[in-house]
């Protein structure tokens, strides 16, 4: 299943990768320069995977009517 990934500290767009293995999407018609990125996990297993190698906590997001696909959001531990 291919999800949108974003990270918490950066918003749903970013110039870099949120993760290791992010594929760039197409670029952000309201932040020229920032893009959607994208995982690709077909397993539950993958998904496991995704969430020990990145840390922190991970949120799911259901796509909406509008929406082609679902979130997953890595949330960052940013405070000291």
């Amino acid at each position: 299943m291919k999800f949108l990934v974003t990270r918490s500290t950066e918003g749903a767009v970013s110039k870099k990768p949120p993760c290791k293995g992010a594929v760039r999407g197409p670029d952000s018609g309201a932040w020229p320069g920032e893009f959607q990125w994208f995982v690709e996990l077909g397993t539950l297993e993958d998904l496991t995977t995704f969430m020990n190698e990145n840390g922190g906590g991970l949120g799911w997001i259901a796509p909406e009517d509008d929406e082609e696909y679902p979130v997953l959001e890595i949330f960052d531990d940013d405070k000291d």
